[in-house]
């Protein structure tokens, strides 16, 4: 981890592929980010290029490219045990991060108000193509889309 102006933060972050630069810009500036993954690893490590041309989740240049400076572990939020460990996490927490779908931290009961339970305070960040509100918040989005709508 490095010093910066943000050493005295600790970020949750559950990110995707939609989420990757805002823990890495966090863990630049100094914030003690923690990757957390599902049992198998983020789909992240997938995506090439890869150390030696050797396909392999391990080797994924563009997984380590967006989660150096950040510590990690396995979890798996979908069950009792992992989120037990989860709000363990949160209540040394300052911000957590995510980029799931709408409504799915709610579906887990890990959604703010029940978080904000065991760490009043903290900040929760949702990463969502179209926001919480509106006419498109629960439609889905590839990069061509946000382009097309970024004009």
């Amino acid at each position: 981890m490095t010093e910066g102006m943000l050493s005295l933060y600790r970020v949750l972050d559950l990110t995707d592929e939609k989420g990757l630069m805002c823990g890495k810009i966090l863990g630049d500036l100094g914030a003690d980010v923690i990757k957390i993954e599902k049992p198998g690893g983020d789909l992240t490590r997938n995506i090439g290029p890869f150390y030696h041309d050797e396909t392999d989740p391990e080797k994924s240049l563009f997984w380590f490219a967006f989660n150096n400076n950040k510590r990690g572990v396995t979890l798996n939020i979908e069950k009792a045990d992992g989120q037990e460990i989860f709000k363990q996490l949160v209540k040394s927490a300052d911000v957590i991060v995510e980029s799931f779908p709408l409504g799915y931290m709610d579906k887990l009961g890990l959604g703010y108000s029940n978080l904000e339970k065991f760490k009043p305070g903290i900040i929760m960040v949702s990463i969502t193509p179209f926001g919480q509100t509106g006419p498109y918040k629960d439609y889905k989005i590839s990069d061509i889309v946000a382009w097309a709508l970024g004009g």
